[in-house]
């Protein structure tokens, strides 16, 4: 049986998780699953990076000790892994006493072979990526990861002779598979050759949260050194029998990082490896960020979307599906909800959901809820799954998605095609054969998206009174038995943006009570730009707007009561705040699709508007 080896990387866990990690824990096991499918012997790993020095700020700004605030925040990424259904076979937090170990061994096995010398370093220093940085990586004199100022640091450190593996690691990226893609492969090569790979410094001093040097009390492994061997720490490194079966005796080691860490994983990571004497993975697969509307995620910006509260409003398996769908894997990729009900809506409900309805429906209906037997195959000539499989094993995700999608969509146009309705009255064997190709096909389906929706798939097969557990092995077609069908309901059902009237916004809680969430969340807001303003032609004391949300979309026109604040002429060009999913209504005749917020005291009006220039259509949160 093979072995395959796959990893995330750990999360730090000063502040809570964002879509980025959901992301790439999803991602990572679609491939896990999709090599067990393969009848693979799959070891998974993921975990939290609790080290971190920026872990002891947070912890001082929550007035908690170091120990208990990793303690709880670890937890909530546990947490998103099992709301995200990540099917991993080991969590490994670097606080624990297996990690510590290993990092304190593999330091001192560097130090013996004289990899690791004392030394002073002068620098520049990010506290966002726990890492010392040069005037050249600089953006306007901030990091260009977090956009932020470094501190200037001087102290005594202990170095890793990385420069004496430069020319191997150079070679190493040379090689097509160690670095995918191949532009993530070609930006660590330009990096090294510009500014060549110099020593690293792999200590702190003085501090009191971290790993202890193992000869040396006074310093700290480097937090980016001990997080990095958390890949083996898992596998107890050296001699456990989990570490020589799925590292030390296994060529297919892959990890999987975001684009923001790719120079610590693509030749950090392979530098200490060739140090200590330890086996190198065979790849590293590099994604690209996950943004909101084009830009990057910020907190500070207020461009976020909170994983934990998506997947509470949002099918999991939607959101699931979307990641991969959405985004081509490797490269940026933008988030919407609106993206995401559009492809739950057409693709979810409207292709899969409705292949599964309308094929069950007729089998209960012409059947009696039986499935037919028969061995004429008509659909298997529309499944490529060795096209399929092979995009999967390139990493192409999204393209190995897109093609099981096609062969839903075959399965939708054989029944368009065949007319089953018809046969019901004319030729009762060819209906026979239709549907029972149609409801292994579903079986099949069921197997492809396993990965990707774990708990559709399931449902299908529980609909088909299937129970034993199928596996690539079983794409064949035929292998359906005349099953009695369990069918339920539907397998997705449509999402409607909720449009909410003027009376649920005005009815709001007596004064002093909070207004839930939940109830604010229903409440959508964006940024508007007003691009024409007229006076109202039957009201003194309106005008009628019309208001650009960006995005494609056509202008709104909305009736504003705001007369008395503002001059026709000053409004064009003002972005303003719109509450967007109101039932549109006529005031005066006029129809009005949407609100504006404005304050007023006594005779003053105002609108609420950014403060600085912001995309117009960006939503408020």
């Amino acid at each position: 049986m093979k072995t395959f080896y796959i990893s995330t990387a750990i999360d730090y866990v000063n502040a809570k998780p964002h879509l980025g990690h959901a992301y790439e824990k999803v991602c990572t096991d679609i491939i896990a699953r999709w090599h067990r499918l393969l009848n693979e012997d799959v070891f998974f790993v993921t975990g939290t990076d609790e080290n971190a020095q920026k872990n002891v700020s947070a912890a001082n700004k929550a007035g908690m000790k170091t120990k208990e605030f990793v303690d709880q925040h670890a937890k909530v990424y546990k947490n998103l892994c099992k709301l995200y259904d990540i099917s991993y076979n080991d969590f490994i937090r670097t606080t624990e006493t297996r990690h510590k170990k290993v990092a304190q061994t593999i330091f001192q096995k560097m130090f013996d072979k004289k990899d690791i010398y004392l030394g002073n370093y002068e620098g520049l220093y990010c506290e966002g990526c726990e890492a010392y940085i040069t005037e050249k990586e600089l953006v306007d004199g901030k990091c260009p990861e977090h956009g932020k100022k470094p501190k200037h640091l001087k102290e005594e450190s202990y170095f890793f002779k990385a420069s004496k593996y430069q020319k191997k690691i150079l070679k190493l990226l040379e090689t097509d598979t160690f670095v995918v893609p191949k532009s993530k492969r070609n930006e660590m090569i330009q990096r090294i050759k510009k500014d060549g790979l110099r020593d690293l410094c792999v200590s702190r001093k003085d501090l009191d949260w971290g790993i202890q040097v193992p000869f040396d009390k006074k310093h700290r492994i480097y937090v980016w050194k001990d997080a990095l061997e958390n890949y083996i720490s898992c596998l107890e490194y050296p001699n456990s029998p989990n570490y020589l079966k799925y590292w030390k005796e296994n060529k297919n080691k892959i990890h999987v990082i975001g684009k923001g860490i790719n120079f610590f994983h693509s030749v950090v990571w392979p530098a200490v490896l060739y140090s200590a004497g330890i086996p190198l993975p065979k790849s590293i697969l590099v994604h690209g960020y996950v943004n909101i509307k084009g830009k990057k995620m910020s907190k500070s910006q207020g461009i976020v979307v909170d994983p934990l509260e998506l997947v509470d409003k949002y099918p999991l398996d939607s959101i699931r599906y979307y990641f991969c769908r959405q985004i081509s894997f490797g490269e940026d990729g933008d988030f919407s909800e609106e993206t995401l009900i559009d492809r739950h809506n057409n693709e979810l409900v409207n292709d899969l959901g409705n292949l599964q309805s309308r094929t069950l429906t007729m089998i209960e209906k012409y059947f009696k809820g039986k499935i037919p037997r028969t061995n004429k195959n008509e659909l298997v000539k529309k499944l490529n799954f060795k096209k399929i499989n092979d995009l999967m094993l390139n990493y192409e995700l999204h393209n190995a998605l897109s093609e099981i999608w096609k062969f839903v969509n075959e399965c939708n146009k054989y029944i368009n095609a065949n007319k089953p309705w018809e046969l019901a009255k004319t030729n009762k064997k060819k209906l026979e054969t239709v549907l029972y190709n149609l409801a292994d096909s579903l079986r099949i389906v069921s197997i492809l998206i396993e990965p990707f929706m774990p708990n559709t798939s399931k449902t299908i097969k529980q609909q088909l009174g299937l129970k034993k557990k199928e596996t690539f092995k079983d794409l064949k077609f035929g292998l359906l038995g005349n099953n009695q069908i369990n069918k339920k309901g539907y397998l997705f059902t449509k999402i409607e943006e909720e449009k909410m009237t003027e009376k649920q916004v005005i009815s709001t809680p007596e004064a002093g009570h909070y207004i839930p969430y939940k109830e604010w969340e229903k409440m959508k807001f964006r940024v508007g730009t007003i691009k024409k303003a007229e006076p109202h032609p039957n009201a003194d004391k309106l005008y009628v707007l019309l208001v650009d949300l960006g995005k494609g979309e056509n202008p709104r026109q909305i009736v504003a009561g705001i007369k008395k604040g503002y001059e026709l002429k000053d409004l064009i060009g003002k972005q303003i705040i719109v509450f967007t999913n109101l039932q549109p209504t006529k005031i005066r005749g006029i129809e009005s699709n949407g609100m504006l917020l404005a304050a007023s005291f006594k005779d003053k009006l105002a609108l609420v508007q950014p403060d600085q220039k912001i995309e117009t259509g960006a939503r408020i949160s």
